[in-house]
């Protein structure tokens, strides 16, 4: 009951601190808008009282707090980091600071309706998963690891692995589409199927099948990429966390903080290719003036929840016209007919890529990203950011609820997991490519192998009839 008290309780002073925001960069009251996530985390994970507290909150919440209330507190009041960063922050200087505040009001009050949204208001006790009662067979592993086999082999045969990594060493772009592209998604989603069932697998199957997918994070990591990586560690962590032993907070922090550091290190390295004597002159003249700069990656998102706050106050509404593309995904093609019929820039249909046309124009190699709240604020103002968010959080949270008793849940809800650091970077719309797809996939393992389990008992019972028939042959003769 706390719990619900103290989150309704945030998400009303989170309405008032955006009422009351300044229209003017306030120092002091981004200070305070930080504080205030601050503190509303520790009571939410403290009230929480979740069996499983390490899962999909705490690290969106990290995440978070870096794409939206890091840059006004730190880096707005330092113009020298302007000049020590100038590749990577220069585009802030062209936001007009008086945003600023506003919109890390706005970022606050999304947070604070996701919060509510994870509520228990009627079931405060509810079961929460721990030993699944749906079945996953050998069988059904042996074909994710046979899609991911052989969905690997097509993507490099194809070409896929060099283009990803030109992407990454200068010369490539990411928004190329090949046939590669379509094995390289089935190729990721299959990784992702792998990860999140592993631990329903008997022990002594867990270590082979986990070095796989250490190989898969380590290819996709050579290229200069690392979203798939970081979203298998993550499910790895998590469902390892929930089924097998359970992390204290010290080992918690220790994880996050290597895992950190090694992402920034990849973001150093990553355009020197298989180059270790270039590795080690890039590091060895790393200067780090603050920890949290390992993080920049995270916090230059600032900039795109301001660009995306700034063109919602002069434009109208998008609703879900800046999100057709994001809709359509799942169905291959249909991105492009739908660009063709607006005869628009695919980015103002792409939540996306607005913040890179809007500052960097169109076909460029590389993107800003984008900020969730951003977008759900360009596509249906303040009360959009509340209910979308509301909607998010109420989402993870019955996913995590029925994820015992349906293995569609159980995947849903990790797929959301492997996303979690992503997601405050991301559009709103969260990929329904991946989630389509890898309930699809799933879907038609379990058809196949529920289908030769049929096939094989028709025959075993042919085989042992045949068997009986020749018996009473036998016995007669």
């Amino acid at each position: 009951m706390l719990f619900a008290i103290s989150n309704i309780a945030f998400a009303i002073l989170a309405v008032i601190l955006f009422q009351q925001s300044p229209g003017a960069y306030d120092l002091a009251y981004c200070r305070m808008l930080a504080a205030v996530y601050l503190v509303h985390n520790v009571c939410f994970f403290t009230l929480q009282k979740k069996k499983h507290w390490l899962g999909f909150e705490l690290f969106f919440a990290i995440s978070f707090f870096f794409v939206n209330f890091v840059y006004p507190i730190t880096y707005a009041t330092s113009p020298d980091v302007h000049v020590r960063y100038q590749s990577l922050f220069i585009y802030m200087l062209q936001i007009p600071h008086d945003l600023t505040t506003r919109a890390t009001a706005i970022a606050y009050l999304g947070y604070a309706f996701y919060a509510l949204g994870m509520t228990n208001f009627l079931n405060v006790n509810r079961e929460e998963p721990d030993h699944p009662t749906f079945k996953l067979t050998q069988e059904h592993y042996l074909w994710f690891f046979g899609i991911t086999m052989v969905s690997f082999l097509l993507f490099y045969i194809t070409g896929g692995l060099t283009a990803l990594r030109s992407v990454y060493h200068g010369g490539g772009n990411l928004k190329t589409v090949g046939i590669y592209s379509y094995f390289n998604n089935i190729f990721t989603l299959a990784c992702y199927l792998m990860a999140i069932f592993l631990f329903r697998l008997d022990k002594q199957k867990w270590w082979f099948y986990a070095l796989v997918v250490a190989a898969c994070m380590l290819i996709t990591i050579s290229t200069g990429s690392r979203q798939m990586a970081l979203g298998l560690m993550l499910v790895l962590i998590c469902s390892f966390s929930m089924y097998v032993y359970k992390f204290k907070w010290w080992q918690v922090v220790l994880i996050i903080g290597v895992g950190a550091i090694a992402l920034f290190v990849v973001v150093t390295v990553r355009k020197l290719g298989w180059n270790p004597e270039g590795w080690k002159a890039k590091l060895s003249g790393l200067t780090l003036n603050s920890y949290v700069e390992i993080f920049n990656d995270l916090i230059i998102n600032n900039l795109n929840l301001y660009i995306l706050v700034d063109y919602a106050y002069y434009h109208p509404k998008t609703w879900f016209h800046g999100m057709l593309i994001d809709l359509a995904s799942p169905i291959p093609g249909l991105g492009t007919s739908i660009v063709n019929y607006y005869g628009e820039p695919s980015e103002l249909m792409h939540g996306g890529d607005l913040p890179s046309f809007l500052i960097l124009g169109a076909n460029q190699n590389w993107g800003l990203g984008t900020n969730m709240v951003g977008e759900a604020f360009r596509s249906f103002g303040i009360w959009g950011v509340g209910i979308s968010m509301y909607l998010i959080g109420f989402t993870v949270k019955e996913l995590y609820y029925h994820a015992n008793q349906n293995i569609y849940c159980y995947l849903l809800y990790f797929l959301f997991v492997s996303h979690a650091v992503i997601y405050p970077r991301a559009p709103l719309i969260f990929d329904p490519r991946t989630l389509v797809w890898s309930v699809l996939i799933l879907w038609l393992v379990l058809q196949i192998t529920k289908d030769s389990g049929k096939i094989r008992m028709a025959l075993d019972g042919l085989w042992n009839n045949e068997k009986s028939e020749t018996s009473r042959k036998e016995d007669k003769a």
